[in-house]
């Protein structure tokens, strides 16, 4: 009977699960995909345990022999009063949902696989270390096996963006977790769909004028690249700032709400130019990041230029975007280099792919 890999992503908005086939030395078969808006600060810790038991009945069958590769960010989320209870909660969570699984495992800060005993001991091992499971297979297979020692790896998703510098092979990262990130340019709070749009500008352009922005959470960056054309309604897979609905004329009418207006008082030009406006500073956030970045390398006596830029999550139009700006001259998507169409769940398929090269290499 053959044995399976569940590679997950327990993030505070969004649970990412990839179901693989262990093939022995093979690469593994992917067998199911699957991405599901989760907003933990709405469903609560209950709500999580109670996802998780639906989630086995989808994924796991009567008999089947599967182990668990899981990563997290939902500590963060403020249904905890600190990341360790949230890292405990999630942890016996999936213990007791997946109570039958061969083996599992979560993935550390410092890239390693540890077992649910090390976690009780040592719960700041796996806060948000999702990245690290990217990390690890940017240089065990990127790397490694298909050449590329010198790239950066960018992946914005719903919420927030990550970068991992891969310099000569091994990940160069400088934070361990994510105020040290935020710090050192690995991360940017800002993602395609979820972020506050006051909290990338704190102005818009308002009938040949810049008007200051209420602080009040009116419109997202869904509503932004919507208006754009730079993602479609059904791309659009968060709450909306009003619980409304996701057309292009519900959208507009967020954004107007930024400067205190309305979709009576701006006409949809002017919506638009405020969307362009707050889009330029998205990209620009990222830039900087990547210049930062780009100077640590540079440093290092390695000229940055040479560098290929990875992109993945749903932000891709931002990644290349930025890269653009920041001199990169080659940006790839990582589903190109997989083979596989993981962009939008990656530390989520890394982290399966970490399973499978520790347990069966």
């Amino acid at each position: 009977m053959p044995v399976y890999v569940l590679g997950m992503d327990i993030g505070g908005a969004n649970i990412k699960i990839v179901s693989m086939k262990i093939k022995g030395r093979e690469k593994p078969e992917i067998c199911s995909i699957l991405r599901e808006y989760f907003p933990l600060w709405i469903h609560g810790k209950k709500g999580l345990e109670n996802k998780l038991k639906e989630l086995k009945k989808r994924l796991v069958t009567q008999g089947m022999k599967y182990a668990i590769s899981a990563c997290m960010t939902a500590e963060l989320c403020d249904v905890y009063r600190v990341k360790r209870e949230g890292v405990l909660h999630v942890a016996n969570s999936l213990k007791k949902t997946f109570d039958d699984a061969l083996e599992m495992y979560f993935v550390s800060v410092d890239r390693r696989l540890i077992e649910y005993e090390e976690v009780l001991k040592e719960p700041l091992k796996v806060a948000a270390a999702n990245w690290a499971a990217s990390a690890y297979y940017l240089e065990r297979v990127v790397a490694v096996e298909k050449g590329l020692k010198n790239c950066i790896f960018i992946d914005i998703g719903s919420t927030t963006t990550t970068i991992i510098p891969i310099v000569e092979g091994r990940a160069d990262i400088r934070g361990l977790n994510d105020p040290e990130k935020l710090t050192w340019g690995e991360l940017v709070y800002l993602g395609a769909l979820r972020s506050n749009v006051v909290a990338i500008v704190d102005k818009v352009p308002y009938k040949g004028l810049f008007a200051r922005v209420s602080t009040e959470k009116f419109s997202l960056s869904g509503d932004v690249h919507l208006v754009l054309g730079k993602i479609t309604s059904e791309e659009y897979t968060t709450e909306t700032a009003d619980g409304r609905g996701v057309s292009i004329r519900e959208a507009m009418e967020r954004l107007a709400r930024v400067p205190c207006a309305d979709a009576e008082l701006l006409n949809e030009y002017e919506i638009k130019e405020i969307a362009r406006y707050v889009y330029e500073v998205e990209v620009f956030k990222v830039f900087e990041a990547l210049v930062q970045i780009r100077s640590r390398i540079a440093s290092k006596g390695i000229n940055p230029d040479e560098f290929t830029v990875i992109s993945a999550g749903s932000g891709d139009f931002l990644i290349k975007e930025a890269a653009r700006r920041a001199g990169f001259k080659r940006i790839i998507h990582i589903d190109d280099l997989v083979g596989e169409r993981v962009a939008s769940i990656f530390p989520a398929y890394a982290s399966a792919i970490m399973y499978v090269k520790e347990r069966y290499s």
